[in-house]
C-alpha cells in the first residue's frame, strides 16, 4: 500500500496496536487499518470516536461479526495473526485495527453505522446456513434443521433473512449489528461470495400449522416385539411417488420435521431411492428404526437422514426380553456404525416390567455414547401388550422413570391445546391419521395432506377433565391415546406429577 494516512496511523497503529513498531514497513497494514483509514479520509470528524490509547480495556462485543467481515478478509488472517489463529494457544492481543473496529461497533448511531457500512467487504454475500430455512408458521420463524431449533422472528428480521438467499450483496441490505452477531454466533448465517440461490417458499402455513409428520413407509418388519401396537407385519408400502409428493406438500405448508417409521423402515423397498431425494427437502428427516439392520454396507440407504432414532428398551436382558434374542448387540452395533458415519443418534425406550432395574445402568451407558436425545415412554395396554400383560407396569410404578429422559425439543409455543396440535401421521395404505396411535382417519393422500389436516379436531386444555390441575400447562393433558377417555386424564402423567409434588392433587 502507499504511505499510511498520518491520522489513521496515529489512532489505529500508534494509539491502539500492540504490534506496532516505530520505523516498521510502511506498507504493512491489517484490514482494520485500511477500513478505518478510508473512513477517516471520508469523514475526518470520526476521529473523535476512536479509542484514545492501547491501555484501554478491550471489550469484544461483536467477535463473530468481526471474524466474518474483518479478519477473514485480512492478509494477516492466514499468516502472522496470532489473535485469530485457532492453533495459537498463548494469549495474543488483537491488532489495532481490530481494537478500533470493536470500539466503534459498541457505539450507537454515528460512528457505528458508517463504520459498519465501510466494514462490509466488496462483493460479500450473506446466506442462510445450509441447515437453516425460513418458515411462515403462525408467526415468522427461522428453523435450524441440524439442531432442531426454532427461532421466532420479528418482521424486520424475517424480511432481512428472506434476502439472505445468495442473490443480494450484504452491502445492499439494512444490517442490524446485534441481530447479525446473534445469527453468525448461532451459525444461522454464512458469509462469502457464493452464487448458490436458496429459494424461499412464500406461502404461510395453515392454522394451526402442521409441524411434525410421521410417515409410516411400510408394514414390513424383521422383529415381533411384545409391545407392538401395529399388528402383524405385511408387505404393504407407500409408493415412492406418494412419499415424494407428501414431502413436497409438507415443505410447502411450512412443515418442520418428518419421522420416517414403519414397521421397520430399513425394509422399505424404495429406501435407497428415497435417501437420494431427501436433500431436496428443507425439513428435518428422522429415521425411526430398531437398529438391527444398520450396516456399513447399506450406508446408502440412510446417509441423508439428519438423525436416526433407535429403540433401545434396556440393557441386554431387558431389551431382548421385549424384542428377542440377539437384538441388543445388533442395535448397539447399528448405533455405533451410524455415529461413525456422522449421523446423530437418539434413543427411545419403553418402560416395562423387565427393564426397571436397568435404567441406572442404561443412563450411564447413554452418557458415555454420543446420544443427542433419550425419549422414554410408559405404554398402555394395546396391541401385543394385551397378549403380554406381564410386561405392563402400573402408572404409579412406571411414571418415575420418565425423569431419566434427556434432550427433547418442543415447538408448541405454549398453545392451550392437548397433544397433537401440530402433528399427524400417514399409514402405509396412504391414510392420514391424527397420530400413529389413533386410527381415527382424517383423510387420505389422494385428497392431499393439507386437506386432510384441516379436518383435525384440536382439543382445548379447557375441555379436559383435569382442568383444575396446577400442572396442566406443563403436561398438556399427557397422551390422548393413553388417557382414560377422549377428554379424560392420562394416568401416567398424573402419577408423574403426583410423585414430583405429592401435596398437590392431579
Amino acid at each position: 500500500m502507499n504511505e499510511k494516512d498520518p491520522l489513521a496511523e496515529r489512532l489505529v497503529c500508534k494509539g491502539n496496536c500492540f504490534y506496532y513498531k516505530r520505523g516498521s514497513d510502511k506498507g504493512l497494514a491489517c484490514r482494520g487499518f485500511t477500513v478505518a483509514e478510508a473512513l477517516l479520509q471520508r469523514c475526518p470528524d470520526m476521529a473523535t470516536h476512536f479509542p484514545l490509547s492501547k491501555g484501554n480495556t478491550f471489550e469484544d462485543q461483536y467477535p463473530e461479526l468481526l471474524h466474518h467481515l474483518l479478519c477473514r478478509h485480512c492478509e494477516f488472517f492466514i499468516e502472522g495473526c496470532d489473535f485469530t489463529d485457532p492453533d495459537y494457544t498463548d494469549p495474543a492481543p488483537p491488532c489495532g485495527g481490530y481494537v478500533v473496529a470493536a470500539a466503534l461497533l459498541r457505539q450507537s448511531g454515528n460512528p457505528c453505522q458508517p463504520f459498519l457500512e465501510a466494514l462490509i467487504p466488496k462483493g460479500a454475500k450473506i446466506l442462510l446456513s445450509p441447515h437453516c430455512t425460513l418458515k411462515q408458521l403462525e408467526s415468522p420463524h427461522l428453523y435450524d434443521m441440524g439442531k432442531d431449533e426454532l427461532y421466532e422472528l420479528d418482521q424486520g428480521g424475517f424480511d432481512f433473512l428472506k434476502k439472505c438467499d445468495g442473490r443480494h450483496l450484504l452491502s445492499g441490505l439494512p444490517v442490524d449489528k446485534d441481530f447479525l452477531e446473534f445469527c453468525l454466533n448461532e451459525a444461522l448465517l454464512v458469509t462469502g461470495t457464493s452464487t448458490d440461490e436458496r429459494p424461499f417458499i412464500p406461502r404461510p402455513s395453515p392454522v394451526p400449522s402442521l409441524r411434525y409428520l410421521e410417515l409410516q413407509l411400510t408394514r414390513r418388519c424383521n422383529l415381533k416385539c411384545k409391545h407392538c401396537y401395529l399388528g402383524t407385519p405385511s408387505e404393504v408400502d407407500l409408493s415412492l411417488s406418494q412419499v415424494v409428493a407428501t414431502l413436497k406438500e409438507f415443505e410447502e405448508i411450512q412443515g418442520l420435521r418428518v419421522l420416517f417409521s414403519g414397521g421397520e423402515p430399513l425394509l422399505y423397498p424404495e429406501l435407497r431411492n428415497l435417501n437420494k431425494r431427501l436433500p431436496e427437502f428443507a425439513v428435518r428427516k428422522v429415521l425411526l428404526t430398531n437398529g438391527t439392520r444398520i450396516t456399513e454396507e447399506n450406508h446408502n440407504l440412510w446417509s441423508h437422514f439428519d438423525e436416526i432414532q433407535v429403540s433401545l428398551d434396556g440393557l441386554k436382558e431387558g431389551h431382548e426380553a421385549l424384542r428377542g434374542p440377539g437384538t441388543f448387540r445388533r442395535a448397539v452395533r447399528g448405533m455405533e456404525i451410524a455415529t461413525k458415519k456422522g449421523v446423530p443418534i437418539s434413543i427411545a425406550t419403553m418402560v416395562h416390567r423387565h427393564n426397571l432395574k436397568e435404567f441406572d445402568g442404561l443412563a450411564r451407558w447413554i452418557e458415555k455414547h454420543q446420544v443427542v436425545e433419550w425419549n422414554i415412554d410408559v405404554p398402555c395396554e394395546a396391541g401385543r401388550l394385551s397378549e403380554n400383560s406381564e410386561f405392563l407396569v402400573p402408572p404409579e410404578e412406571g411414571a418415575p422413570f420418565l425423569k431419566y429422559a434427556t434432550g427433547g425439543s418442543y415447538h408448541g409455543s405454549g398453545e392451550p391445546f392437548a397433544c397433537g396440535y401440530h402433528l399427524c401421521a400417514v399409514t402405509p395404505e396412504g391414510d392420514v391419521l391424527k397420530c400413529g396411535f389413533f386410527q381415527d382417519r382424517l383423510g387420505s393422500l389422494k385428497e392431499g395432506l393439507e386437506v386432510s389436516w384441516k379436518r383435525s379436531r384440536h382439543i382445548a386444555l379447557s375441555e379436559l377433565k383435569c382442568v383444575p390441575c396446577p400442572h396442566l400447562s406443563d403436561c398438556k393433558g399427557g397422551c390422548r391415546f393413553r388417557a382414560t377417555s377422549p377428554l379424560g386424564k392420562d394416568p401416567v402423567m398424573c402419577a408423574y406429577y403426583d410423585a414430583e409434588n405429592p401435596d398437590e392433587g392431579h
